[in-house]
């Protein structure tokens, strides 16, 4: 029996119911960085050569016993590895981390998940000692040793938590829990697991580079929240009242500003075609870039010189100059493009 893999929209119906630099035009002094995006609906993952500007090549993952559809995609913080977390179309099949070796762009490993998790997104713990991934369905976070390429133990949860996006922070895991609606923190080490009531339906986080802050997307309220870790306090960021509501996000490598995807899309809004810039200090929208329909993922170069968006409506990558604050160059890649990574040769931004 073939199905189409329950989608983000399905899942946020359930929830509701109970995504300052270089000039972008110079030449970059390494020719080896690259964007790698998840596109769910082709089975594939598009590599964008970033001084191109260009679609290099699209790597198939496999076939049998259904389409694998990736949802998101994860350079490991060493450079090493780039990882993707997929689903087969067959019902009940087997769902799998795919391994890419960066340097020939080659599929060199997999990782049997389970059935029936729906696995989302991948993160790794900064010596790329550990891959961590995000069950929706399962409630529960996978952890797998990355160097050995095998799952270690599941990591519950608790019952109607649905866990979606999440990012490594001060030796934690923040996850955004999109049932629940809550901000849960995981302390891998003890597997002891605390909860942040957020008041809508939380669908990514980031982390400050300094470590002071950790953000949550919420896309019914159309706000970011942002947690302050040492003093506990919470900072509720209206988007503008153009905004169809927040998928991913993702801070500047200066931890000044904070990339925001406004996607729309679900729950009856249309797509938006906005990305956001957020002061963070200041708790504030200070910027609006124009980018493609629906866009969802977001991550920057490792200069913070360039934002890359995934567009799910138009099935491209809009490429934004952030000092500039527009987009320079639209990159046509597979059907939805989903989660999105950047690699600059010797590591990958976290």
């Amino acid at each position: 029996m073939q199905r189409v893999r329950v989608s983000f929209a399905v899942v946020l119906a359930w929830s509701v119911a109970g995504c300052g630099g270089d000039d972008a035009g110079r030449r970059r002094e390494s020719a080896r960085d690259r964007v790698f995006v998840a596109d769910e609906d082709s089975g594939t993952v598009s590599v964008i050569e970033e001084t191109k500007n260009t679609l290099s090549t699209s790597i198939v993952l496999p076939t049998s016993p259904g389409m694998y559809m990736p949802h998101n995609v994860q350079v490991a913080p060493d450079g090493k590895s780039v990882w993707v977390a997929a689903a087969p179309m067959t019902e009940g099949g087997m769902e799998k981390a795919f391994v890419i070796d960066p340097e020939t762009n080659q599929l060199v490993g997999e990782i049997e998940l389970g059935a029936e998790l729906h696995v989302a997104h991948v993160v790794f713990n900064p010596s790329s000692s550990r891959a961590y991934i995000s069950a929706n369905e399962g409630n529960a976070v996978l952890e797998l040793d990355a160097q050995g390429r095998t799952l270690l133990r599941s990591i519950d949860l608790g019952a109607d938590r649905g866990p979606h996006g999440m990012r490594w922070c001060r030796d934690q895991l923040w996850i955004a829990n999109m049932t629940a609606k809550n901000l849960a923190r995981l302390d891998p080490a003890s597997a002891t697991v605390s909860e942040i009531d957020v008041g809508g339906v939380a669908v990514q986080t980031a982390c400050a580079p300094s470590g002071k802050y950790v953000f949550v997307s919420l896309y019914d309220t159309k706000e970011v929240v942002r947690y302050e870790i040492d003093t506990q306090e919470l900072t509720r960021i209206a988007l503008p009242a153009e905004s169809q509501g927040p998928v991913q996000l993702y801070p500047s490598p200066d931890g000044k500003t904070l990339w925001v995807c406004d996607q729309g899309l679900l729950l009856g809004r249309p797509a938006s075609n906005r990305l956001y810039a957020l002061d963070v200090e200041a708790a504030k929208v200070v910027g609006t870039v124009t980018v493609g329909q629906g866009a969802h993922g977001v991550v920057l170069s490792d200069d913070g010189g360039l934002a890359y968006v995934t567009n799910l409506s138009d099935n491209s990558v809009s490429v934004v100059d952030t000092a500039k604050m527009e987009t320079v160059a639209t990159i046509a890649v597979g059907t939805k493009p989903n989660g999105i990574s950047h690699w600059h040769g010797n590591g990958g931004m976290p």
